[in-house]
């Protein structure tokens, strides 16, 4: 299995928090990297700190602690 292409950024709400984005690699190749969105938090958060743990918390739900979230090939 290979190791999916994952970031995490936040983004600050219009109606005020901030909230995190998960955006997966497309795999094209480039000067520059391209990424779509994987998922989108669902609350705002008070304050960015918090978006981002609670971003990192989503990321890691996706796999394993030793292997990381992992995409099948084949």
């Amino acid at each position: 299995m290979e190791l999916r292409d994952i970031a995490v950024t936040v983004r600050e709400l219009a109606h005020g928090g901030f909230g995190w984005v998960l955006l997966e690699g497309t795999g094209e190749d480039g000067t520059f990297a391209s990424y779509a969105r994987l998922q989108v938090s669902e609350r705002a958060y008070d304050s960015y700190s918090s978006a981002l743990a609670a971003g990192i918390g989503a990321l890691r739900s996706l796999g394993t602690a030793e292997q990381g979230p992992r995409r099948r090939v084949g």
